[in-house]
């Protein structure tokens, strides 16, 4: 019976023991492009040594002349009004839409909740061509409030669905409380509702911003004024510059600058994601 035991023991050790390996590969696989960028924005244009090598004078200037430039700030400027747009529109229609459909019943709401599955799989990516078009025929090129209304709209299928799932759970008995004492249908879900769905609400908020910064495709067909352009616009142009061969630390700098924002909100409101997807998981 002990060595029975012993070796259930090695076994159930061995066993944790691979899956220490396998986290620990999987994290230097993930960490590893973010170390080669952070490593190339400290070199000086000069130094060609290995990227996995730290550089042999840790250079500054190239965050400095990223920081004090205009392109940085244009970006951030114009990334910013498009992340606030387009949380906005995405975050209150989605959960308005979320919350009547959540509440009705019958073939049509059942339709409209099959209809937005639908749209759920359809690739952005199919609809290009067309979309284009349409926000050409309605001059909504070279606009940031265009972009923002096509963002959101994008992602309203994908809102509806997750906060449908979560009003369901909410018992209706409070709906009702709340129109005895004379609440409206609006007022109800903005005081009684809303306030229980706080956690996927700010899941929703960073995925939606974290999506509307890093987007890549869409701003580079409609907005081709420099002035409009948002910060991946200009860290790709950074990088585009004779190849990303004439001042690659540069345009790493400015990579990490740009991105340092999302990541910062991330790590303040990450508790709030975690337990929006814990609560995800349990409807």
């Amino acid at each position: 019976m002990k060595k029975s035991n012993i070796l259930i023991i090695q076994t159930k050790s061995d066993s944790k023991l691979w899956h220490y390996l396998v986290a620990v590969l999987l994290i230097i696989v993930y960490l590893l492009p973010i170390y080669i960028l952070i490593n190339m924005s400290f070199r000086d244009v000069t130094d060609i040594t290995s990227r996995l090598f730290l550089p042999k004078r840790l250079n500054l200037e190239n965050y400095m002349s990223a920081f004090f430039g205009k392109d940085l700030w244009i970006g951030f400027k114009n990334s910013t009004i498009i992340v606030i747009e387009t949380v906005s529109i995405q975050i209150v229609i989605g959960a308005l839409a979320a919350y009547g459909l959540a509440r009705s019943s019958g073939r049509i709401a059942e339709g409209i909740r099959k209809l937005n599955m639908g749209i759920m799989m359809i690739p952005g990516l199919a609809l290009l061509v067309g979309t284009y078009s349409l926000m050409v025929k309605m001059n909504m090129d070279n606009s940031l409030w265009g972009l923002s209304l096509l963002s959101a709209a994008g992602a309203l299928p994908g809102t509806i669905f997750l906060y449908a799932n979560f009003i369901v759970a909410i018992p209706k008995s409070l709906d009702e409380a709340a129109a005895i004492d004379g609440a409206g249908v609006i007022r109800t879900f903005f005081s009684v509702i809303m306030p229980q769905l706080k956690a996927i609400t700010v899941t929703q908020i960073i995925f939606a911003a974290t999506g509307s910064w890093n987007n890549y495709l869409m701003p580079m067909y409609l907005l081709q004024k420099k002035s409009h352009f948002t910060i991946i616009q200009v860290i790709k142009a950074a990088f585009n510059q004779s190849n990303g061969n004439s001042n690659l630390p540069l345009a790493c700098a400015t990579c990490v600058l740009g991105l340092l924002p999302v990541i910062i909100l991330y790590l303040f409101l990450q508790k709030y994601i975690i337990q929006g997807q814990i609560d995800s998981s349990s409807k």
